[in-house]
């Protein structure tokens, strides 16, 4: 089982759609993929509607920017609770 946990999308730093990350995927083989746009949740119900379609498991998460010793950080988080209070403040 092949997933890619770590894809970017147009709702961040991407190139390509949730949905053409999903086709992407597929057409590669892979079982699954998680949509980890840089501080937003956006792009997760296309990318949900496209994992569908395509037969592939999505994994929803997120890439959350930053810092400690004033070094920037980037902070990768799988399945997380999207309508926490915290979460929607920090992907703001």
């Amino acid at each position: 089982m092949v997933y890619d946990l770590h894809t970017h999308s147009t709702f961040s730093d991407g190139t390509t759609s949730p949905a053409a990350n999903a086709a992407m995927a597929a057409a590669a083989g892979l079982v699954g993929l998680a949509l980890t746009d840089h501080d937003t949740m956006d792009g997760w119900p296309e990318a949900a509607e496209a994992c569908a379609e395509h037969g592939l498991d999505f994994v929803p998460g997120v890439e959350l920017s930053t810092e400690y010793e004033e070094r920037g950080i980037h902070l990768l988080g799988y399945w997380v609770d999207s309508q926490h209070p915290a979460l929607v403040a920090e992907c703001q």
